[in-house]
């Protein structure tokens, strides 16, 4: 009968120093894979939000036209961007929420959410040169619409009570980032010619 030889010592440390070697590469590896793959899919998620937002207004004809001097149209859809901003009431966290929000003014509420893109693990930023987010501005919502020639109207505050309004004729981008840890991003580009354009770089 032949006896079990065991390990030795040695040979066990052998392979503990190979797995941790291994180990070393495959964590950071996938973690940087889990990141490109959360960028990934909010730029794509919010892309086709952007458009579904634009074909709604288009094939309803309910462009914005709201201006605080004069009055106007107020749009019924809109998306609705909370940039780590604003606590969660029941839990406190904060994460990166976009929403698709139909704006009624039956509704207790107001602002009825049709989708919604959330993340705790990815942030939005403005791209060199444009500054739809307004990253200044502090612990507010930002909310973008269409205007009636594309343009792309943003303001903060609540779709009854806007502040820092803007309207952007030429392209503005948008980077999508991982909150923390890695150089990688995708670049949203809206485009007001043709109107509701939006490409995903």
């Amino acid at each position: 009968m032949k006896r079990f030889k065991g390990f030795t010592l040695q040979e066990i440390a052998i392979v503990l120093a190979i797995l941790a070697i291994l180990l070393a590469i495959a964590v950071p590896n996938y973690i940087a894979m889990k990141k490109r793959a959360d960028v990934n899919s909010v730029a794509t998620q919010f892309a086709a939000m952007i458009r579904e937002l634009y074909e709604k207004i288009d094939s309803e004809m309910e462009y914005d036209t709201f201006t605080s001097s004069t009055g106007g149209h107020i749009s019924k859809y809109y998306i609705r961007i909370d940039n780590y901003y604003i606590s969660d009431p029941v839990t406190g966290e904060k994460s990166l929420k976009i929403q698709l929000i139909k704006f009624d003014t039956g509704a207790s509420s107001n602002e009825i959410v049709l989708k919604e893109i959330k993340s705790k693990t990815v942030k939005l930023q403005n791209a060199a040169g444009s500054s739809i987010l307004m990253d200044s501005a502090g612990a507010v919502a930002i909310y973008i619409t269409f205007k009636p020639n594309g343009e792309i109207l943003r303001f903060t505050g609540s779709v009854a009570a806007r502040g820092n309004t803007y309207v952007f004729s030429a392209q503005n981008k948008i980077e999508v980032i991982p909150l923390s840890g890695s150089n990688y991003k995708k670049v949203i580009i809206l485009n007001s010619t043709p109107p509701g354009s939006v490409e995903v770089q």
